[in-house]
């Protein structure tokens, strides 16, 4: 037994040149301590079982450790100079029971330490995701939750002036209206003093490529937002002149909008104006 073990031993210190270890920042080389064998080293004393680890620093801090290998060194790892040690040695180290039996023959990463190592890494990346894809949505108008864009809550502004002014005049109350509206279906605030200066530049004398203009490059949503507020400014008072019907009809085909459509969003806006009075 005790020349089986010399020989262990001596394969393991011959088994190639040392490996110096760094502790620069970046990607490195350590070790990191496994267990204690009965393999003694040059110096008599029993060697240390190792895993050789490629980790990625950054100010100090690991932000990844892999595992790559085993290898023995002195002093419990605590050492820049180590000898790798191969699957085949582990078996025969096992065997002659100088390294406990219950560790791996390969040395891998666990699943622990795979969730200890890159969990933080995938909740990182999935918020810089989430932060991302959120504005994206915002950008592209799919946030329900987020202001509107501002190209499409503009657009939508414009529209319920048009509907405002269809029978000549907007008034105060028509103002106040289409500013609370417009802050609670597109998330945007527009002075007063905007709305009226919109009000004041508005051509009724409108063509079916104006109606087109209406909603070019807006998204469904956005198209049913600008009719549902068209809508409500028409039906304010409790009735809708031929000249606000004439409007919003033919705002409906500019926005490609189907009659059951058209007729959904006059449901939607009268369940809407029944609500904001009950609350009024």
């Amino acid at each position: 037994m005790k020349n089986l073990v010399f020989v262990v031993s001596l394969a393991v210190v011959s088994s190639g040149p040392a490996h110096a270890l760094t502790n620069e920042s970046g990607i490195s080389q350590e070790l990191e301590f496994v267990a204690e064998t009965q393999i003694p080293g040059p110096n008599q004393e029993n060697m240390s079982l190792c895993y050789v680890t490629q980790s990625f620093r950054v100010l100090g801090f690991a932000l990844t450790s892999d595992v790559q290998s085993y290898a023995l060194a002195a002093n419990r790892c605590q050492t820049t100079d180590y000898r790798l040690f191969s699957a085949d040695q582990m078996v025969t180290a096992q065997s002659l029971d100088l390294i406990a039996a219950d560790i791996p023959v390969v040395a891998r990463n666990t699943l622990e330490r795979n969730l200890r190592t890159y969990g933080l890494l995938i909740a990182v990346g999935l918020g810089l995701i989430a932060v991302v894809w959120r504005r994206v949505k915002s950008l592209l108008g799919y946030d329900l939750k987020g202001p509107m864009r501002k190209k499409a809550a503009l657009r939508i502004v414009y529209a319920m002036c048009h509907a405002a002014k269809c029978d000549g005049l907007v008034g105060s109350k028509e103002l106040t209206m289409i500013t609370r509206t417009a802050k609670r279906l597109t998330g945007r605030s527009y002075p007063t003093a905007d709305i009226i200066r919109i009000a004041d530049h508005i051509d009724m004398d409108l063509t079916t490529r104006d109606y087109i203009a209406f909603g070019r490059g807006l998204r469904d949503r956005e198209k049913d937002i600008m009719m549902q507020g068209a809508l409500l400014i028409t039906i304010a008072d409790g009735r809708m002149l031929p000249a606000e019907y004439e409007f919003v009809t033919e705002l409906a085909h500019g926005l490609g909008m189907p009659a059951e459509d058209f007729r959904r969003m006059l449901d939607v806006a009268l369940s809407d104006m029944t609500q904001q009075n009950a609350i009024l």
